[in-house]
């Protein structure tokens, strides 16, 4: 036997074993490689190419827990929900230990309506990793479902404790705070939320209230201004159209025959009435006539509102680009709660359609708009300031995002029809 055949011998009696570490290194490597292009593809916003990745490491190895966490993930953001809680189960049977996969399955809990299995999950997290910052939050958000808001205010202190540039905590703590009735522990969360987020709309509205409720109304006055930062403008006409009344005659059709049309929406402030999805997708109708007129009106209340040199918020608008658009329909005690919008700047309304107790004046402000009464969740003990405006047909309305604001309901047959609207960077 030559050296050659020895050689060809040894190497086909050697046991696979003695490869193995270096072919699973090498292996391990390379999904590593892939999963951290399926983030880079995630964080670049191409979420079609970060499943296509994931999808192709689970084919080499189906229970890799890091792909299977990722894709769950995934589905979550896709709200596939009940098939992401499926996976993320899955992950932790694989390893019990992944802080990472109980969170998931946590937070898809949440979001999924049940929150008391989401709180086993979120604690699960922070047993095997106590500093998990995102952890404790989701555990406060999620334990204020079940009425225990006392007990979320440790888990909102935590977070900002191992995060203090948390802004979601501060201003979670400060309405946890005010829905106990603690308006001097509210008033600090919210300074602290602005320090964090100059500008932050939650943080603006809870500071308002908090000042009030703790005998300081002239700090409330000057966050909300309402006579300066609640501004109406009367149209007469509109581009496109003969005449006003013909212009919110087509308004009011587009709004009632629009599919999207739905009776008390979820995680709506809509109450006994009906309201539509986005009017500015798809067939906009007269709608695109409106954006036109809201973008007038935008310039002028910018340049109206930046007469105040005090005011800090006006400075801090960036410039509006988008905008989401929505028809609200009230019948017979119909109304909207109080509340605001915090994902955008400045929000508006314009009205459309307004029912006969309106127009006789007989009903003092039934059917009115009224700015800066605090959402019933707040068990307020002072008396607040508030702003009501009687609009008229062709009524257009902006103010700040931040200032609470609500419907005051009325008794009519007839149709109070509007078109809200709010303003994003």
């Amino acid at each position: 036997m030559n050296r050659k055949e020895r050689r060809r011998l040894q190497k086909e009696n050697t046991p696979s074993s003695l490869h193995a570490p270096y072919d699973s290194a090498l292996n391990v490597n390379i999904i590593t490689q892939s999963l951290n292009k399926a983030n880079v593809a995630l964080s670049m916003g191409n979420p079609e190419l970060a499943a296509n990745i994931i999808d192709e490491v689970l084919q080499s190895d189906p229970n890799n827990p890091d792909a299977l966490n990722l894709k769950a993930a995934l589905l979550m953001s896709s709200s596939e929900v009940a098939e992401a809680i499926r996976i993320f189960t899955k992950v932790i049977k694989i390893v019990p230990n992944f802080a990472q996969a109980h969170f998931n399955l946590g937070s898809a809990l949440t979001i999924d309506g049940k929150p008391k299995r989401a709180i086993k999950s979120l604690q699960q997290a922070l047993k095997i990793e106590p500093d998990y910052a995102d952890a404790h939050y989701n555990l406060a958000n999620a334990l204020r479902q079940i009425e225990k808001t006392d007990v979320s205010i440790k888990h909102y202190s935590q977070t900002l404790r191992i995060n203090p540039d948390h802004s979601g905590a501060a201003t979670n703590l400060a309405s946890a705070h005010l829905e106990l009735g603690q308006p001097n522990e509210a008033y600090e969360a919210s300074l602290q939320a602005q320090t964090i987020e100059p500008g932050n709309r939650d943080a603006l509205a809870f500071t308002a209230i908090a000042a009030t409720e703790k005998g300081d109304k002239q700090t409330s006055a000057r966050i909300l201004k309402p006579d300066l930062l609640v501004r109406p403008k009367q149209f007469d006409i509109s581009p496109g159209f003969d005449s006003l009344a013909a212009f919110n005659a087509a308004l009011v059709y587009h709004v009632l025959t629009h599919p999207t049309l739905a009776k008390n929406p979820h995680n709506k402030a809509t109450r006994n009435g009906q309201q539509t999805g986005n009017l500015a997708l798809g067939d906009q109708g007269p709608v695109a006539e409106l954006q036109e007129m809201i973008g007038e009106a935008l310039d002028e209340y910018l340049e109206a509102i930046n007469s105040d040199k005090e005011h800090p918020y006006p400075l801090l608008i960036p410039k509006l680009t988008k905008i989401d658009i929505w028809g609200t329909v009230l019948g017979a005690q119909g109304h909207q709660a109080a509340h605001m919008h915090r994902a955008a700047w400045v929000s508006g309304v314009y009205y459309a359609k307004l029912p006969d107790v309106m127009h006789s004046g007989e009903n003092g402000n039934a059917g009115c708009i009224e700015f800066c009464r605090p959402p019933d969740e707040f068990p307020c003990t002072q008396q607040h300031d508030v702003k009501i405006i009687q609009p008229q047909e062709g009524t257009m309305v902006l103010f700040p995002s931040y200032i609470y604001h609500r419907t005051i309901p009325f008794k009519s047959t007839d149709k109070r029809i509007s078109i809200a609207f709010d303003l994003q960077a």
